[in-house]
């Protein structure tokens, strides 16, 4: 039997090709890091339920056990979880329904601190299922996390949770029917939708086929530029390849850039640009950056959801002269890394010189909620971000550019481009392997080879800051 149930129905939404794959189970497999977004929607969901400590939890029912328990439940005016409703092929599972007046609230809890725009869909399709097996919806909510909660011992949830009424926005939404039958139409077809790559590959989630699906374009393709008005309008018109952009195509200086250093099949480079940017350095440079992880029910004092909470920083002390020292902290336990990572980091960046990072938001991000949630370090903070200097300046604005760096200015498509030094051969190489490998080896104890992923991170993140002065070394040579 064909069903359709909420999940599907999304998939279909952002693409009928990934709907078909998803209904035969043929999506790529989860990675470490969609597992962990799923655990915070469930941490979020176990605070939810208990403000409501009189309402059945039908999670871990089968499908005819949860049926059969809605039933007896609804007709004895419960407060459910999970409450399981089917009509003909469309089938949901909803968050939480409530009794009201002569029909029933309808809630979805979500882990994010905002209501978006794809949850009003969501709810549009289970009151669809729901009204069509006989229950009369009064209204809609969504529930979401207070981004200024703040931790201070227990979390408190009627202050961690925020709910609003969407009725009429789920209201306004009329196309259910014709989709759900376009839908279960898709997921009977023997073989999978041919479908445009578009701006939905990545709205409102990444697309797990976006990969295979991209993976047809040429190598230098018109996604490598900055204007996604421009690319997107060029794919629309049959253009892919950089070389196939027609002449007169307006573009800013950043994209005849990109296309000029492709035609030309060599980097590009603004000499005058990256002297003066190194003129402007300061010694001793301390290269540095931070690792982070972050959840949405926050676990220490302190902090707020998805705050990102900074266990780990590499250092690179470089001289005029060119001599360097390394430093670095990597916490060790399950306890708030913060304290002991200030106390340290206060020591090592001590002194006048720049501090040198790529891509200075995200430090500074951080750096600033230390500032605000340890006052006593605030003064020295605040020092140390007047002393930050962005190396991804130099890249950003297209000072040098190489075509190996498909577009990106991230350290991970530069270094390897201007230095010849790859991420690659790491067991960890990315921010995103590093936050996940740390939580669940050192916070939530999941992974048994500790020792083992502490000497990756620290290979890792030692990698970024001897990158930046890799880049350094390379730009003073182009100058």
């Amino acid at each position: 039997m064909v069903l359709l149930t909420k999940s599907k129905y999304l998939n279909g939404l952002q693409c009928q090709r990934l709907l078909w794959f998803a209904d035969r189970k043929q999506l790529p497999e989860i990675t470490l890091s969609d597992e962990h977004k799923f655990a915070q929607g469930h941490a979020f969901e176990e605070y939810v339920k208990k403000l409501y400590p009189d309402a059945v939890d039908l999670n871990g029912l089968d499908f005819k056990e949860n049926f059969d328990k809605t039933k007896e439940l609804v007709e004895q005016k419960k407060k459910i979880f999970e409450a399981g409703f089917m009509s003909n092929n469309l089938f949901v599972r909803s968050d939480l329904i409530i009794p009201s007046g002569d029909g029933w609230d309808l809630y979805e809890i979500k882990s994010t601190t905002e209501i978006k725009p794809q949850h009003i869909p969501d709810l549009a399709f289970q009151k669809y299922v729901i009204e069509k097996a006989g229950l009369k919806i009064n209204k809609c909510f969504v529930i979401f996390i207070n981004k200024e909660y703040v931790k201070n011992g227990e979390i408190k949830p009627s202050e961690l949770i925020k709910q609003e009424e969407v009725t009429e926005k789920v209201s306004m939404i009329d196309d259910i029917e014709k989709n759900s039958q376009i839908f279960i139409t898709v997921i009977q077809k023997e073989s999978p939708p041919e479908i445009s790559i578009c701006m939905q590959c990545n709205k409102p989630y990444e697309c797990p086929l976006k990969k295979e699906c991209w993976s047809i374009l040429p190598e230098n393709n018109v996604l490598h530029l900055t204007n996604w008005r421009v690319y997107w309008k060029l794919l629309d018109e049959g253009i892919q390849d950089l070389n196939d952009i027609p002449e007169g195509t307006k573009l800013t200086a950043k994209d005849g850039i990109i296309i000029e250093s492709v035609k030309n099949d060599k980097p590009y480079c603004s000499k005058e640009q990256i002297k003066h940017f190194l003129s402007q350095l300061h010694y001793p440079l301390y290269h540095f950056d931070f690792e982070t992880f972050d959840t949405a029910v926050p676990l220490f004092d302190k902090s707020k959801p998805y705050q990102k909470i900074p266990f780990q920083y590499s250092l690179h002390i470089e001289q005029e002269d060119g001599s360097t020292e390394h430093k670095e902290f990597l916490a060790g336990g399950s306890n708030d890394p913060r304290p002991a990572l200030l106390e340290q980091m206060k020591s090592d960046l001590e002194g006048e010189g720049d501090i040198v990072v790529f891509n200075k938001s995200f430090e500074i991000s951080v750096m600033k909620k230390l500032a605000e949630d340890f006052p006593d370090h605030d003064e020295w903070l605040q020092k140390a971000i007047g002393r930050v200097v962005d190396l991804a300046d130099v890249f950003r604005n297209f000072y040098y550019y190489n075509p190996s760096q498909k577009g990106s200015y991230s350290i991970k498509k530069v270094l390897p481009a201007i230095a010849g030094k790859s991420y690659s051969e790491l067991e960890i190489n990315n921010g995103g392997d590093a936050s996940m490998m740390y939580f669940y080896s050192h916070i939530e104890h999941k992974l048994d080879n500790k020792k083992d992923i502490r000497q990756n991170l620290r290979k890792y993140c030692c990698l970024d800051t001897e990158g930046m002065i890799l880049i350094l070394s390379k730009l003073k040579e182009l100058a």
